[in-house]
């Protein structure tokens, strides 16, 4: 008689994974061979596609065989839960649009286990995820692809109605009319960390871009002045905690993107038949604007590059912060289509419930969170993620817009600075920066140096790394208090200088006849500091 389980599967099963699930396959009289591994998003858990048969109840079927890893103490958090729960909350549109559970999780060595699930539409060789849909309506091909998906024809038109009717039905179909919580408001940190969860500790994806980014502002390039650093956002220190939100809440996916949704495409496609797969993350009290706005960053994530013009990049974040009135014609046609879809889908949904306005500002706040995300993701091109940063900043800096009087003032804190002693390395690393950064690279101390200057830029207290690496260098101890102009320390000039980035508390006087005292700090170039004549007597 046949194995019970199909040898094939130890290719991407571990010995000790495979040997139990022989074992429990062969005290069930069930037989699994494997048709094909699946790719399941950007998930590490190996999936495959399989043909069960029972053998002693003599029938067979197609199931999704998972394994998953729990880690200790999360039995409750795990994948399997989450399903289950997803199902039995869900009704009538989780039985229409997503796989069932079935048989029992088998528990493996290592805290793995074995999970099975129908087939979601109950006929997987006519679906595909729907970053194929993408890629056809793109006119690219990818090579993890089959020959038939490379055979399915799409255009821009469907990719965005398919995609605005995934949103449609988890909005509407799954939760019914909107619900804004009435007790129990959340900070706008509760908001932004139920994006997030706990990826800025230490081990987490963020953890190391947090540690970059203290301050309540950055500097960042592309653009004119401070904006608010998601970091502190997150942490509770740039919104006062009385800024209270009542967030539009239902049952969430969790991680909704083109991969973790299937549509029906032969014999062709239709839009309206899709399947949602992978609900690991689902939630029954999340924030409802995640969703849709991490299915949309998710496909900017696929497709841009970061080596966009400039303009471009820029416009794209302006009509994601304003989708009405932003500017359209400077970025790709396909991608305002896909807006005003996605827009519609929430539109129609909210339509009667006079929730639109909190709706816009908490989009705001998940446009911050979902672009973190992107931040910490390794499949996130590395040019790409400082356009991520910048688009987290502008939309806390569009929310603050909306609520001045809770902001913890990030301005404020940046104008005590010249006051205090906790920046005054800053302005002597940003005076002597010329001359530092050339010693520096000749004693082999570049990646130091750089370090002192992401460092100043976020407004970080490294006095003593900035004094122990001049006295590695040989230079002069830094310290004089007026930050004078070099040679003209002492003169008397009624006109003095600041930095133009509220950044440190250097004040520069300009020798008679002499430049304008410059900035070095700045991202985009030197730049002149700024004269207290135009900063109203700072």
């Amino acid at each position: 008689m046949a194995a019970h389980v199909d040898p094939a599967f130890g290719e991407h099963l571990k010995p000790e994974v495979f040997n139990v699930f022989s074992a429990w396959a062969e005290q069930e009289n069930h037989s699994y061979r494997l048709e094909r591994w699946l790719v399941n998003g950007r998930s590490q858990a190996p999936v495959a596609y399989t043909t069960e048969t029972d053998r002693e109840m003599r029938k067979a079927r197609r199931l999704v065989v998972k394994v998953t890893t729990v880690p200790d103490g999360k039995a409750a958090a795990s994948e399997y839960r989450r399903h289950k729960k997803a199902i039995k909350e869900g009704g009538d549109f989780a039985a229409r649009h997503m796989s069932i559970p079935v048989n029992h999780s088998v528990n493996c060595p290592e805290r793995q286990w074995i999970t099975f699930q129908t087939v979601a539409g109950d006929d997987l060789e006519s679906t595909e995820v729907l970053t194929v849909l993408l890629r056809r309506s793109l006119g690219v091909s990818h090579q993890s692809e089959s020959n038939t998906a490379a055979r399915v024809f799409c255009d821009s038109q469907t990719f965005a109605q398919a995609c605005a009717n995934v949103v449609a039905g988890v909005l509407g179909d799954w939760n019914g009319q909107p619900y804004q919580l009435d007790h129990d408001p959340w900070t706008v940190d509760g908001f932004l960390r139920r994006h997030i969860f706990d990826q800025m500790e230490p081990g987490g994806r963020l953890h190391s871009w947090a540690q970059r980014f203290q301050g309540t502002e950055m500097t960042l390039d592309g653009e004119p002045g401070p904006l608010p650093n998601p970091f502190a956002a997150a942490q509770g220190r740039y919104f006062s905690p009385e800024l209270r939100i009542y967030p539009i809440v239902g049952k969430a996916h969790g991680d909704l993107h083109t991969d973790n949704a299937l549509i029906k495409v032969r014999p062709e496609i239709d839009d309206t038949a899709y399947y949602l797969i992978d609900l690991s993350l689902y939630e029954n009290a999340a924030p409802l604007t995640r969703d849709p706005t991490h299915m949309l960053l998710y496909i900017i994530a696929r497709i841009l590059t970061g080596e966009e013009p400039k303009y471009q990049q820029d416009a794209l974040i302006e009509l994601l912060l304003d989708t009405h009135h932003g500017p359209r014609d400077r970025v790709p046609g396909w991608l305002p289509q896909l807006i005003d879809h996605l827009e519609r889908a929430c539109d129609a949904w909210l339509q009667g419930s006079g929730l639109r306005p909190a709706w816009t500002e908490q989009r705001l706040l998940s446009i911050a969170g979902c672009a973190m995300l992107f931040l910490g993701r390794t499949s996130t091109p590395e040019p790409l993620k400082p356009w991520f940063l910048r688009l987290a900043g502008k939309a806390l800096a569009h929310y603050a817009s909306m609520h001045r009087d809770h902001v913890a003032s990030a301005s404020q804190t940046r104008a005590a600075a010249p006051h205090g002693a906790d920046n005054d390395w800053i302005a002597w690393l940003c005076r002597d920066l010329p001359e530092f950064a050339d010693a520096a690279h000749a004693a082999g101390h570049d990646d130091d140096a750089e370090g002192l200057k992401a460092a100043a830029r976020s407004g970080l207290d490294r006095k003593d790394d900035y004094l122990s690496l001049v006295r590695k260098l040989g230079g002069p101890e830094p310290g004089d208090p007026r930050f004078g102009t070099k040679g003209a320390e002492g003169r008397s000039e009624p006109e003095s200088f600041v930095c133009p980035l509220n950044l440190c508390p250097r004040r520069d006087q300009r020798a008679p006849g002499g430049p304008i005292p410059t900035c070095h700090l700045n991202r985009e170039g030197k730049i002149r500091l700024r004269s207290v004549l135009d900063a109203g007597g700072a």
